[in-house]
């Protein structure tokens, strides 16, 4: 199949994945009508699930993306969404949805898939292209649903179950048009043969380092290419890591996203809050539609900023900035009567988080889909954490705006965190000249 051809159809299905009209509604949908939940029970028992799913699900994913060569987990992805969708649309009662978030986290561990799939099929003078129509195709999907959601809504169309069969029909669409892609010919982690003899040379000597010899190792076909996965993982860990450039942002990273998850996860019960479905038009996906248009911008502004990232303390600085904004943000948001001042803080978070994609630039196009991996992993461990602790019925439990506040002080945390190792950094490098200075 060209490339072409395969490219149009992956970011279809990207398109496709991605259009749910309902998803804007989500917590009005579960309180509303249809099911009949408080948002107590939204909040603190169903809502929480999806973090402890997404956990549990991202390593053996993530593993069996490569061992099986991409497209099964197309498809899988496509079972679990049409699975959820059916949860949202035929069952009723808060172990049904506990059970939706179950394939809902399911939905998001495969999406490592998606963005890996046409990284396997086509030649790498091609990533740079075919990573922007990837990303673009989403990008469209969701905007796309949220436009389409909102004028619905708005003019007393369509209401929000009705939005969910929309949601449906687009993803079992999605899972259809991945049955018709191909499997990969080889996998990044799990080869089976090796390419380069120094890779060869490594695996051999970190086999012995753990206590395998070679000649165990190619005794049985199955049990090498696991071990050469897990070597290969090790190895690419010590690369990426070495660098500390791309440690530091890989740090914040994986914490911004935690944060970032934890207010996108949460987000539609505060605004139910402030202003309850019930007492007129709200405007969730139009919000939703202007950040991710903001969103765009905003990484396309950071990207084109003429900043070294290099030099000692900016890195660190920059992150601490927007953190400290983050604080700022959120504790208005937490207190505000306002859903107009609730929607535009939102729009400014969802901006200030995408500052991370800065850390592209520092990573080869192979590596990009594991340091997501990596990152998402410790990610969601911290967020477990926060979850269990402060969202879940069973640990504190408090409230939405409650939430909030905490959210805004666990950013103040890692803000105080980089601004400490940004002075360090400074301190470092001016006494690095000192001695240099001094020798000369």
């Amino acid at each position: 199949m060209d490339w072409k051809v395969l490219t149009f159809l992956v970011c279809l299905y990207g398109f496709l994945k991605e259009y749910r009209p309902s998803e804007a509604y989500l917590s009005d949908y579960l309180t509303g009508p249809w099911k009949n939940l408080t948002i107590n029970e939204v909040n603190n028992e169903i809502y929480p699930v999806w973090t402890y799913a997404y956990l549990v699900w991202l390593v053996p994913v993530f593993l069996l993306t490569d061992y099986l060569r991409y497209q099964p987990m197309l498809a899988l992805g496509g079972v679990a969404y049409i699975t959820t969708w059916s949860l949202l649309l035929w069952a009723r009662g808060v172990l049904a949805m506990k059970c939706m978030q179950i394939t809902f986290g399911l939905v998001s561990a495969t999406e490592v898939a998606y963005y890996a799939y046409l990284f396997a099929m086509i030649s790498s003078d091609r990533y740079m292209i075919i990573t922007s129509f990837t990303r673009a195709a989403t990008l469209a999907g969701r905007f796309a649903a949220y436009l389409t959601g909102q004028l619905l809504v708005s003019f007393n169309l369509m209401n929000y179950h009705q939005l969910n069969i929309i949601s449906f029909v687009s993803v079992s669409l999605a899972f259809i048009l991945s049955l018709t892609f191909k499997r990969s010919q080889h996998s990044y982690i799990f080869q089976t043969e090796e390419k380069h003899v120094n890779k060869q040379d490594f695996v051999e000597i970190e086999l012995n380092k753990i206590g395998l010899s070679t000649s165990e190792e190619n005794s049985n076909d199955h049990k090498n290419t696991l071990k050469r996965g897990f070597v290969f993982l090790l190895r690419e860990l010590k690369t990426l890591y070495s660098d500390k450039t791309v440690l530091i942002w890989c740090c914040f990273w994986a914490f911004a996203s935690c944060g970032h998850l934890q207010v996108s996860n949460y987000i539609q019960n505060l605004w139910e809050v402030i202003s309850p479905a019930k007492k007129g038009t709200i405007y969730n996906a139009a919000v939703e539609a202007f950040g991710t248009i903001i969103s765009v911008l905003s990484v396309l502004l950071f990207g084109f900023l003429p900043t070294n990232w290099s030099r000692p303390g900016i890195s660190e600085t920059t992150m601490a900035i927007v953190c400290f904004f983050n604080i700022v943000v959120l504790i208005i948001m937490a207190q505000s009567t306002s859903i107009w001042v609730c929607y535009a803080f939102y729009s400014a978070f969802r901006a200030t988080y995408h500052t991370q994609l800065q850390i592209a630039k520092s990573l080869t196009k192979q590596r990009y889909g594991f340091v997501i991996g990596v990152n998402m992993f410790i990610s969601l461990s911290v967020e477990t954490l926060l979850t269990v602790t402060v969202v879940d019925k069973a640990g504190l439990h408090v409230d939405v705006r409650t939430q909030f506040m905490v959210y805004g002080g666990y950013f103040g945390v890692i803000g105080c965190v980089f601004l400490a190792a940004a002075f360090y950094a400074v301190y470092k490098n001016g006494c690095s000249y000192k001695v240099n200075r001094t020798a000369e």
